[in-house]
């Protein structure tokens, strides 16, 4: 079997992971979404608007490439790790849960639309962009922080939602 990714198999594991990633969040009641604790402070509405940011760079990234439009980086895109995570937390921990919600779907079809509107060559091969050191390879970024990101904080709720069982 040949393990090299293309745009097909990047798509489907997107998808099979995102919907392994609703799954656990269906098990979770809305009314339940905003309390703290699932991960330190973060209730299962700081997780999704996390991931979301992360979704959303990418999709408008994504969506830029498409118009030939260049990316400048912000300052927001020098942050350090938990300095950039401190700031998406407190930017959305004031939104209603069915804010939340609906921008995480509405920003992972807008994600899909980008990447099915690339060629697969964009999405696989490096790609050299202004002002980035080195070659980039997309579908890595995706990997990183889409759906292997879903994996990375899905341990916190599900330990949590075991929690609220016992």
């Amino acid at each position: 079997m040949d393990d090299r990714m293309t745009k097909a198999r990047l798509l489907e594991t997107l998808r099979a992971k995102r919907a392994e990633w609703e799954a656990l969040l269906s098990q979770v009641p809305v009314e339940r979404m905003a309390e703290p604790g699932v991960a330190g402070d973060w209730s299962v509405k700081d997780i999704i608007a996390h991931l979301t940011h992360h979704e959303r760079w990418l999709a408008d990234r994504l969506h830029e490439n498409l118009r030939g439009e260049v990316y400048v980086p912000s300052p927001d895109d020098r942050l350090d790790f938990d300095e950039a995570n401190g700031r998406v937390y407190q930017q959305n921990r004031h939104r209603s849960v069915e804010d939340v919600l609906a921008d995480a779907q509405n920003t992972y079809q807008e994600l899909l639309t980008g990447l099915e509107a690339h060629t697969e060559s964009f999405l696989i091969d490096p790609q050299e962009f202004p002002g980035v050191p080195e070659p980039v390879v997309v579908w890595h970024i995706l990997r990183g922080n889409v759906y292997d990101h879903y994996g990375q904080h899905a341990p916190s709720i599900q330990n949590w939602l075991a929690a609220q069982q016992a």
